[in-house]
């Protein structure tokens, strides 16, 4: 393994750790401070601003007549239907399920990458992600609060949402290889708020700002600096070093950080399925990097 996939691996596994913290820090913000439609736009805007900042130091020009279409799509699968349908999603059905569901994602890319841009599916692969799948089932999968709160409209958005950020991870990545990173994020970022703000514009207006406290803040800047911001980057920076299969592969391992954040800042106590859940979710992981070399 060369320096530069142990850099991209390095910077997988950081994106998997902030989303994984980022499942507790949100408990702090959404719904009691600000609403979840409105706190997508608020993330998408601030985002799109401090985007556009670090984009302005080194400006590179898009061809719209060939890739309009695709950054588009890109803006409406991976930031706006993305994060708007998981948190209605999980309003209307409980985590537990659309945390399991939500480990369909990479096989979904697998089958995104096949069908749009031909990418291969090996053995070695599909048993990677199967593999991951079951780890990520046992770490997540609780009968009763399943049994108790589920919901099948809930389950349905958030697969929806499952299935469309695993095509945003497809759809970006010709646009990787053709662009620089911040300028396709800039842009996808940008094109979201068309269809973000219309739906939390009503939410962000009732944010009573002057009396929220200071952990609100801390979590808001959290969730927008780093779970939006520095995650949309990597993810785009690692796009065009490995094959969308192997990044969306890595969604499994959000589980085992969140687990891990949870026992340590939130009082969880660690059990012996948190271990053998991750043994087969970091063998998955492994198993799908080491097929991209046979792929």
């Amino acid at each position: 393994m060369n320096i530069s996939s142990i850099k991209t691996y390095i910077a997988l596994t950081l994106v998997s750790l902030f989303y994984g913290v980022n499942y507790s820090v949100l408990k702090i913000v959404v719904p009691e401070y600000v609403g979840p439609y409105g706190f997508i736009a608020f993330r998408v805007l601030i985002a799109s601003g401090i985007f556009w900042f670090i984009h302005s130091f080194n400006r590179e020009k898009i061809d719209w007549k060939a890739d309009r279409w695709t950054l588009i799509l890109c803006g409406l699968t991976g930031v706006a239907v993305n994060q708007l349908l998981f948190y209605k999603g999980i309003s209307l059905t409980s985590a537990v399920n659309g945390s399991i569901i939500m480990t369909l994602t990479p096989v979904l890319v697998l089958i995104w990458a096949s069908i749009l841009i031909g990418e291969k599916i090996t053995k070695r692969k599909v048993f990677g992600v199967v593999l991951g799948m079951v780890g990520a089932v046992i770490i997540l999968y609780q009968p009763d609060a399943m049994l108790s709160s589920g919901d099948w409209r809930g389950d349905i958005l958030i697969l929806i949402n499952g299935a469309s950020y695993a095509c945003y991870l497809v759809l970006v990545k010709p646009l990787m290889k053709k662009y620089k990173p911040m300028t396709v994020v800039t842009w996808v970022f940008t094109l979201a708020i068309i269809f973000v703000i219309p739906v939390g514009f009503s939410q962000a207006m009732d944010v009573a700002f002057g009396s929220l406290p200071s952990k609100v803040w801390w979590s808001m800047a959290y969730a927008i600096i780093i779970v939006t911001v520095v995650v949309y980057f990597l993810n785009a920076w690692t796009l065009v070093k490995v094959n969308s299969s192997v990044v969306g592969a890595f969604i499994y391992l959000q589980p085992v950080f969140a687990t891990m954040t949870a026992i340590l800042f939130f009082g969880e106590v660690f059990l012996l399925k948190h271990l053998l859940a991750a043994a087969f979710i970091f063998s998955g992981v492994w198993l799908v990097t080491m097929a991209k070399k046979s792929s």
